[in-house]
């Protein structure tokens, strides 16, 4: 008997609990009803477009076998468009996920080192100059903070942070490469703007931090003007593979475990 009084009066308990803040939470504003359950109305969709410049950075000075010195030739440019959507979990706190498509690359050279391997070995690729144009799927998934309005202006200012998950599309290259062929005389090839021939030549699938900054303004009721800066650092696994290049020269060259960067200008609108 005693557990069955105890058991009912917890249910009733709860059931008086609930039916307050229930009664309490009737007329506030959205943004202050605690969250119980997937509500539509705080998921909003959006759209944007982004100038990137991007890079290829080396990890190391040397590829890892010490045969290669490695680096970075420059940056590029290239664009980013896409879809992105919001789920408002807090008043000033939101999940963000979207899909969007992104045109990079970069620029990487390689040297042979001559203390490791000798120059006149043959089937030896002596440099190696690369001009990559990749281009990738992106989902980017982040938390994202921002401010109440500022004053009549209805402006707000936001900051994210999360991960972008890359899958490559395309891979092309513009390339000058030296080597010595297998009877041990030098020669010379280039590629304009051809693909990258080799078993994964370039990663399938890459992984990036996402930091970003911007400003919102709201138009209408359900429309929104936004801009920011955004920076993606690339990280494990390394975006290109030299050594499984099969490009119609001899040898094979190896990089300093080069990460894809890139900084984007994004302006958008949410719906």
């Amino acid at each position: 008997m005693k557990k069955t009084f105890l058991i009912t009066t917890t249910a009733i308990l709860i059931a008086f609990t609930v039916k307050a803040q229930e009664v309490e939470y009737r007329n506030a504003p959205p943004e202050e009803i605690p969250m119980r359950r997937f509500d539509p109305n705080r998921l909003r969709f959006g759209v944007f477009v982004a100038p990137t410049l991007s890079w290829m950075h080396p990890t190391a000075s040397k590829s890892d076998d010490g045969n290669y010195y490695v680096n970075n030739k420059g940056s590029k440019t290239g664009f980013i468009w896409g879809l992105i959507s919001e789920y408002r979990f807090a008043s000033n706190y939101s999940t963000v996920f979207g899909f969007d498509i992104n045109a990079t690359g970069g620029k990487i050279d390689a040297t042979l080192n001559p203390s490791q391997l000798s120059p006149a070995t043959p089937s030896t690729v002596l440099t190696a100059d690369y001009d990559y144009k990749l281009q990738y799927i992106e989902i980017p998934l982040a938390l994202k903070l921002h401010s109440d309005p500022l004053g009549k202006s209805r402006l707000k200012i936001f900051g994210q942070l999360g991960l972008t998950l890359a899958v490559n599309i395309s891979r092309k290259a513009t390339y000058d490469v030296a080597y010595n062929d297998a009877n041990g005389v030098e020669k010379t090839q280039s590629g304009d703007n051809e693909k990258l021939q080799g078993s994964l030549a370039v990663a399938p699938i890459i992984l990036q931090l996402n930091v970003g900054a911007g400003i919102e303004y709201p138009i209408a009721s359900k429309l929104s003007l936004y801009s920011g800066i955004f920076f993606n650092n690339g990280f494990l696994p390394s975006a290109i593979n030299p050594k499984n290049y099969e490009m119609g020269y001899d040898g094979n060259f190896s990089d300093g475990n080069v990460r894809l960067n890139n900084i984007a200008l994004r302006i958008g609108m949410f719906f």
